[in-house]
């Protein structure tokens, strides 16, 4: 009987390991460009056997996705028609203004207030005819997001608000005990601990003095209101040839190549879908359009969507290294990055 214990122990264990294995550092621990998922890519996106159909509804949109919609009402008519997305997205429209400003304090006082710098309008009308390219790519990019992941519109749909990493105990012991959540916008709409997102997230604000600077930063061309180029300046450029710019690069599909939206100002800007990509969830795929390192291709470590390369259990850093899970915010808070800063001897773990 104890034999058979130990047998069923190690088994557990090695189980256990193997959940929490996700190999392909950037540098170490691995060849690089070499991760290999042990579970599915769409990871906690399967929607507990539902599968595509949990976003994307092959017949009848929201009527065909269960739900309050199932009785007949939708507020959004257009349910389906838009990569078969089978949410109700009625709620989250009709001129809704999501706040993700950052909590200021008074100058005369200790009281917080809002400083209303990064809200974001969505359209006042369910129907696309009528949206602007900008509210397009915001319905894209955040509203189809917020279809589930809304702590106050959403709630109660299919998320159990618990990274589904944490479920599968794939994360490092350093994490703690404690839930992570996964539900924006739980104090009655108040996005204010949220990532900013939208029109008013620019990439000219996160950028700072490297956002248009063609000798150190990033450069967009914009026409029509739309990027038509990126140009790399040398600074930057040496940070891309240690991590690269995975979330801000262009994307290629086959012979299409898109860029991130924007806005009516003709200014670059940040939705849920530039830093994370909700169809993977542990890998990241580089391409040549966006490599990795310069290397072109290769599969890395990822988790929570992350759209790059950002590997939490790389929890020992040598110094003279910077881990992914920082080197991935440094592609657009570039003014925090070693390159920025005249280091270009520190390289990416």
């Amino acid at each position: 009987m104890k034999k058979l214990f130990l047998v069923i122990l190690l088994v557990v264990m090695a189980s256990a390991m193997a959940l929490a294995q996700t190999p392909g550092n950037l540098t170490s621990s691995g060849a690089p460009g070499s991760a290999m998922p042990t579970v599915d890519v769409l990871g906690a996106h399967n929607s507990y056997g539902r599968g595509c159909a949990g976003c994307h509804a092959p017949h009848n949109g929201a009527l065909g996705e269960g739900g309050n919609a199932i009785t007949g009402t939708t507020t959004d008519p257009w349910s389906g028609s838009n990569a078969l997305f089978g949410q109700d997205m009625g709620p989250l429209l009709v001129g809704a203004t999501l706040d993700f400003s950052d909590i200021g304090v008074s100058s005369t006082s200790n009281t917080s207030g809002t400083s209303g710098n990064y809200t974001l309008t969505l359209p006042s009308t369910t129907n696309p005819a009528s949206w602007t390219a900008a509210q397009y790519a915001d319905v894209r990019g955040i509203v189809m997001c917020l279809a589930c992941h809304d702590g106050v519109v959403a709630k109660g749909a299919m998320m159990q608000n618990w990274a589904y990493e944490q479920q599968i105990k794939a994360l490092p012991s350093t994490y703690g005990n404690g839930n992570i959540p996964t539900l924006l916008g739980t104090g009655n709409g108040a996005y204010h601990k949220d990532h900013p997102v939208g029109d008013n997230a620019t990439m000219s604000s996160a950028l700072g003095s490297a956002y248009y600077n063609t000798a150190a930063g990033l450069t967009y061309t914009v026409a029509s209101g739309a990027i038509t180029a990126m140009t790399v300046g040398t600074t930057y450029s040496e940070f891309v040839g240690s991590y690269g710019y995975p979330a801000i690069a262009p994307v290629t599909h086959g012979t299409h190549t898109s860029f991130q939206p924007v806005n009516g100002a003709g200014v670059p800007y940040i939705v849920c879908t530039t830093c994370h990509n909700q169809h993977v969830m542990n890998v990241y795929a580089a391409n040549t359009a966006s490599p990795i390192k310069g290397a072109g291709t290769g599969t890395y470590a990822t988790y929570f969507f992350v759209n790059g390369p950002y590997n939490i259990n790389n929890v020992s850093v040598p110094a003279t290294q910077a881990a992914s899970t920082t080197q991935f915010c440094r592609q657009c808070h570039f003014g925090e990055s070693n390159e920025a800063n005249g280091g270009t001897l520190v390289t990416s773990f």
